[in-house]
């Protein structure tokens, strides 16, 4: 019984930081309704830019300052790749089917793999080495004191874009135009505008998930796999739904971490990855909107 309850702290843990990262994915669907499909890019681009800025600052700094210099010159960098993005490649998407945004995100994914491996040439990933070894013990079961710092911080930023988002006037606005582009534009919001501030909002928030992952695993270029785990999330939880992304997940952490403790032994390593795919099916198959997706409204 303590395994299993180490095995579910452990996926939440994740969980946690997986939920981070769908919410970059969340926050532009709602507000621009496009499908960035290269959100893992997003992530390690901002993981990259974060273990630039430590290597060219250097290390007198000393680790914690640093460290959130480095963070901070990353969060410029992705600032000025979510405007560039959004005026050079959104607004003149607007209007189009959304299959062309959805293929431009998956070029734009993949251009930035190719570019990021010579941008980022012999720049070493060190994050990782700011969190001191060790572990936590959990109902007697050892834990790194990296991935529960990292879901402390990763809760708290979701808990900071939600109050942003449901508490502010910006975030009032980014709602309005969720619902009615054209409505909010005869009440007098800047559409344009909000929709570019969803995706600077996305871009810091992938700075904030690249530098928790990579604390967490090798971090780097690999980091762009981590892509991989928002769809399952996003479909499972509902694509326009922060309360959905949370939930959907907590159920692929915690249910991938009960499925490499229980089932890689007895089948091999692959079950916890299949697992979210399997999720990821039975949702489409038993409620294609998600846990908290809104259905979709039907003349009778």
């Amino acid at each position: 019984m303590t395994y299993f309850v180490w095995l579910v702290v452990h996926g939440a843990l994740a969980g946690a930081i997986y939920a981070l990262i769908a919410l970059s994915f969340v926050v532009t669907y709602k507000t621009s309704r496009a499908v960035n499909f290269a959100i893992g890019e997003w992530v390690m681009f901002g993981a990259l830019f974060t273990a630039s800025g430590l290597y060219f600052l250097g290390t007198g700094l000393g680790s914690i300052f640093g460290l959130l210099a480095a963070i901070l010159a990353a969060a410029l960098g992705m600032v000025v790749l979510a405007v560039l993005f959004a005026r050079t490649v959104l607004q003149p998407m607007a209007g189009r089917p959304a299959m062309g945004l959805l293929i431009l995100t998956i070029g734009l994914g993949t251009f930035m793999r190719g570019t990021g491996t010579i941008l980022f040439k012999g720049i070493p990933n060190n994050i990782a080495g700011f969190f001191e070894a060790g572990h936590v013990e959990v109902f007697g079961w050892p834990l790194p004191p990296e991935r529960l710092l990292s879901a402390a911080i990763a809760a708290l930023c979701i808990a900071i874009v939600s109050v942003f988002y449901y508490r502010t006037r910006a975030g009032f606005a980014m709602r309005a135009i969720a619902e009615s582009p054209a409505v909010s534009r005869s009440v007098g919001i800047d559409v344009n505008r909000y929709i570019m501030l969803s995706w600077v909002l996305a871009g810091l928030i992938s700075v904030v998930a690249g530098v928790l992952w990579s604390a967490i695993s090798a971090g780097g270029f690999g980091s762009a796999l981590v892509g991989l785990k928002v769809l399952p999330i996003v479909i499972i939880g509902g694509l326009d739904s922060i309360p959905g992304c949370i939930a959907g997940a907590m159920l692929i952490g915690v249910t991938e971490s009960l499925a490499a403790g229980y089932l890689d032994p007895l089948l091999g390593s692959g079950v916890s990855v299949v697992v979210s795919n399997l999720l990821l099916l039975t949702a489409l198959w038993l409620r294609p909107e998600g846990l908290f997706g809104a259905r979709p409204a039907v003349r009778v």
